[in-house]
């Protein structure tokens, strides 16, 4: 997909979409643009939490509870990873490993590894090593087959 950007100094700032077919994909593009992205329900610190879907870098399966991880926080998921990865595969979350579903879309590098595996850097510097079992979906997803 060809992005265009413009800065403007006066005006009000639109986003101009053209598209061939509206999928998934481009539906998710224009919620998020219109500020009406999926959002979850997470615990932090014995409180509810509101959490944008699109804010999720990766979420983590640890003794039987989920926690999802954004750029500043950590909360608490009441939904399982097969659960949260069936809801929003199309919102573009990966299962990379058994215990971890990531945003592919909050990947900022990716790098191959001995055994198959790849060590995909995310937006806020951490590391996922996405294990050889899922590589080949991963390489699929990226170059636009699934």
């Amino acid at each position: 997909m060809k992005v265009t950007l413009q800065q403007i100094s006066e005006g009000s700032e639109e986003a101009v979409i053209k598209y061939r077919q509206m999928t998934q994909r481009m539906i998710s593009i224009v919620r998020y643009l219109e500020g009406q992205g999926e959002k979850v329900l997470a615990q932090k610190d014995g409180q509810q939490a509101v959490i944008g879907v699109s804010d999720i870098l990766y979420l983590e399966s640890v003794d039987g509870a989920v926690y999802l991880y954004t750029e500043k926080e950590i909360c608490r998921l009441a939904l399982t990873l097969t659960m949260f990865e069936s809801l929003y595969a199309q919102e573009g979350f990966f299962r990379c490993g058994k215990s971890t579903v990531l945003n592919i879309y909050r990947i900022k590098r990716l790098t191959g590894m001995s055994g198959n595996r790849i060590d995909a850097t995310m937006d806020n510097d951490e590391h996922i090593i996405i294990s050889r079992r899922y590589a080949k979906q991963l390489r699929s997803i990226l170059k636009g087959e699934e």
